[in-house]
């Protein structure tokens, strides 16, 4: 009988330890995920800068508003950059996971303005070209630069 308690203790503490390092696996699968969708839209804010010679120019007006959303995915679709890509599935269930709504787009991934010249998003390197719109990963938000870099806010505060 105690044998058999002794067991199950030992058990429950496995379990537990288990349960606690998938979570941190999962919370670091997500953030690779966000990276990945980031380091996508940054391809494609590439070869749209390529074939276009200017930055897309969305009004940034109501950044909130769905006609934003809708003309930044417009603008990208045809480097292949779809909803998926604009969405951060830590940032999605935080809200209660709502389904995609095609009548009112959302983005997470906060796209920066520059004027039409042709050289505006290559001359300032401090300046990131998208933005993940929550501290969705405990870290601070993550940006991605003209380089291609990815940082979190806390690690350019010297907090990481």
């Amino acid at each position: 009988m105690m044998e058999m308690m002794t067991v199950i203790v030992i058990i429950s503490i496995l379990s537990v330890m288990i349960l606690s390092s998938v979570a941190s696996l999962r919370g670091k699968a997500e953030r690779a995920r966000c990276v990945n969708n980031l380091e996508g839209l940054y391809a494609a804010g590439c070869a749209y800068l390529l074939d276009h010679e200017s930055w897309p120019q969305v009004s940034t007006v109501d950044i909130t508003t769905p006609d934003f959303a809708q003309a930044w995915m417009d603008a990208f679709k045809p480097y292949q950059i779809g909803v998926p890509n604009w969405t951060c599935e830590t940032v999605q269930k935080s809200i209660g996971s709502p389904p995609f709504d095609p009548a009112n787009p959302q983005i997470d991934y906060l796209p920066a303005s520059f004027d039409a010249r042709p050289s505006s998003p290559w001359r300032f390197p401090t300046q990131p070209w998208f933005i993940e719109r929550a501290d969705a990963h405990g870290d601070g938000n993550l940006l991605i630069f003209t380089n291609g870099q990815i940082h979190s806010v806390n690690e350019l505060k010297g907090k990481k």
